[in-house]
């Protein structure tokens, strides 16, 4: 007799195990690789530790303050009357603060502006009442606290215009001087405008300067300003030959603004 094996049917069940299982090992092998590549890609991403730390060691060791010390030498830029009560007055005078009329508040401005300019730049310069001395900034320069008066007073209706004492009238002697000392340190620069310096005898360009007033003109060349050196770039100059050199240079800049004797004749 021969032996007769019978085979076990397969199910559906058996079926869907058999590949599942047939699956899994190659799948998790996918899955594993899959997960290196994102590592990876993920680590390149990522930011270099050795800067963090650099980084974190600067702040631990950063100074607890900033110094904010002004050179004195540096010369000192005049601000516009807007610019001084925006940082200077504004304080006060936007708000009320301390009895102050508020910026163009006609009313309280009114008695104020009656008293005339000289007596509001008196107490602005010398302090009045509750308000301090030049608002409270001993650097304002006097031509500052002029404009600052003027900016807020004709805000608030007045017509006034930002000077300072009448200028005395330089003498023949100072004139004379003053060319010697203009041909020996200025003329290099304002005969020909290098360097962005006013030709001397360019009335258009001279202009503008000539509204400043002399106390401004002097401090610039004294210190430096608009580009240029302070006192010609001669440290030896004195503050008194400096001061001759702009009075010559007004007097030329004034003189090539005026109309010629022969044009004034001509015009009657």
């Amino acid at each position: 007799m021969s032996d007769h094996i019978e085979m076990t049917k397969t199910t559906p069940k058996d079926f869907l195990l058999a590949t599942l299982g047939g699956l899994f090992a190659p799948g998790l092998t996918i899955f594993l690789i899959v997960m290196l590549v994102l590592g990876v890609r993920a680590g390149l991403g990522a930011p270099d530790a050795a800067p963090m730390a650099d980084k974190a060691v600067r702040e631990r060791i950063q100074s607890f303050g900033v110094s904010v010390a002004v050179d004195p030498n540096a010369p000192h830029i005049e601000r516009t009357g807007e610019a001084v009560y925006a940082e200077v007055c504004s304080g006060c005078h936007e708000s009320g603060a301390l009895g102050s009329p508020k910026f163009k508040e006609k009313a309280a401005w009114g008695k104020r502006i009656a008293q005339g300019y000289e007596t509001l730049l008196s107490h602005a310069t010398n302090g009045f009442n509750k308000m301090p001395a030049r608002g409270g900034d001993p650097d304002l320069s006097d031509l500052e606290v002029a404009r600052a008066i003027v900016h807020m007073t004709n805000a608030a209706g007045a017509n006034f215009q930002p000077v300072l004492k009448k200028e005395p009238e330089p003498s023949a002697a100072d004139l004379a001087r003053g060319k010697v000392v203009y041909a020996d340190n200025c003329a290099s620069c304002h005969d020909t405008g290098v360097t962005g310096a006013q030709k001397l005898n360019d009335a258009k360009a001279w202009a503008p300067l000539l509204k400043e007033g002399k106390a401004y003109l002097y401090n610039a060349a004294i210190k430096g300003s608009f580009g240029g050196p302070a006192k010609g770039g001669n440290e030896k100059l004195s503050d008194a030959d400096a001061k001759v050199a702009v009075d010559y240079m007004v007097a030329e800049a004034k003189a090539a603004a005026a109309p010629s004797a022969p044009a004034k004749a001509a015009a009657k």
